[in-house]
């Protein structure tokens, strides 16, 4: 028995027959006939007594017409509450931490202003600790800029861009040198993990260097501020340096040979299923990259 033998079965005791039952149902008269019988067949009852033409209720489908207006209230109230979760749902976004300062708050504000009603938290952190916080399921998804290695996760490249080799602007060094003169210069580096560290180790990995950074930060902007006042060259998103590059205060170095462009991702877990308003906000999310 399904909820439609039931919600059949209350409409033709509404509407006092079988004809416009099928007509407030929108479906073919044979179909109502042949619902009821399903029902008197399958719990071994008689629903209604066939008198003069005319439908009546006998004794016990007075009393499984009550049952069945409760369970199809049931459901339907149901269904209110699943719909109202739906419409107030809670959205976990991670990010690692360039797409975090350059990205999330509008993205952030771009849900808010469209959907009032969602429920917004982000993580922003490294790479590696937004991969793990993904497998673990406490988030929904992420957006990041690193190497994502776990096999249970999918990721899809939403935009790209490239680490800028920068400098203070008087630090003595050639506007232009080889990978392996810049592996001899004192190098200002993100943490292990992040995905600025993850692509530069991949890139002198792959040439058979390995460099030991003079500072290693988990910020941007501590590794921005050492360069600035020349204490060795730092390898940062081009988004971050521009304003310092425009102002003087760092330059750039040409590495000869060698691309440090990297992908942005947007990542979930490959078992992860998005409600429909969870699919809306992603793709007004990624209307900022």
């Amino acid at each position: 028995m399904t909820l439609r033998h039931l919600k059949t079965f209350i409409a033709v005791c509404e509407h006092g027959g079988i004809t416009k039952a099928a007509d407030a149902l929108h479906i073919a008269q044979p179909a109502v006939s042949q619902t009821i019988a399903e029902i008197e067949k399958y719990y071994n009852v008689i629903l209604f007594d066939r008198i003069n033409q005319r439908l009546i209720l006998t004794y016990y489908g007075k009393q499984l017409l009550v049952k069945a207006k409760e369970t199809v209230a049931s459901f339907d109230d149901f269904e209110s509450l699943a719909n109202e979760n739906n419409l107030n749902a809670r959205i976990r976004i991670g990010s690692s931490l360039t797409i975090g300062k350059e990205y999330i708050p509008k993205i952030v504000a771009l849900i808010k202003d469209n959907y009032p009603q969602i429920q917004v938290s982000v993580v922003i952190d490294s790479t590696a600790v937004i991969e793990e916080q993904l497998t673990n399921g406490n988030l929904d998804f992420a957006f990041v800029e690193g190497v994502v290695h776990s096999d249970s996760l999918k990721k899809q490249i939403i935009s790209r861009d490239n680490l800028t080799v920068v400098c203070g602007a008087t630090f003595s060094i050639p506007q232009r040198i080889s990978l392996k003169e810049f592996t001899e210069y004192p190098i200002l580096l993100r943490e292990h993990g992040s995905a600025s560290r993850n692509l530069l180790d991949s890139v002198l990995s792959a040439n058979g260097m390995t460099i030991t950074p003079v500072i290693e930060s988990a910020s941007n902007h501590a590794l921005i501020a050492c360069a600035e006042h020349n204490i060795g060259i730092a390898v940062l998103p081009q988004r971050l340096v521009d304003d310092p590059i425009e102002n003087n205060r760092l330059k750039v170095i040409e590495v000869d040979d060698n691309s440090f462009e990297r992908y942005y991702y947007l990542v979930h877990h490959k078992n992860k299923r998005f409600s429909q308003s969870q699919k809306k906000i992603i793709s007004t999310a990624l209307t900022v990259f």
